[in-house]
């Protein structure tokens, strides 16, 4: 299983335990289908940066990065990778989230 289909199960799983909201696919629109709206994204982008211990730049963040939890799992492993590449423990100390 790739790494991003494991953090799409544990976004998918982020969700349903801080926002209480049940995703029926990781491919799902969770904007065009009302089920994020602009205060669970806030909420949500929160729980991410805690979870996976990143730093989302808003100024960088593309609404595209939020519509799925495919999107999602692509978002923070590619923030992952790039904020924790400098510091090998820290890599691997996250890297146990998965």
């Amino acid at each position: 299983m790739s790494a991003v289909l494991n953090l799409a199960g544990i976004v998918r799983q982020l969700i349903a335990d801080k926002l209480a909201v049940e995703v029926a696919s990781d491919d799902s629109d969770l904007l065009a289908e009302g089920v994020l709206d602009s205060v669970t994204l806030v909420q949500l982008i929160m729980h991410l940066e805690q979870t996976f211990d990143i730093r989302v730049e808003l100024a960088d963040l593309e609404i595209d990065d939020l519509r799925s939890v495919r999107s999602m799992a692509a978002l923070v492993g590619k923030l992952r990778e790039s904020q924790h590449a400098s510091d090998p423990e820290l890599a691997r100390a996250t890297a146990s989230v998965v």
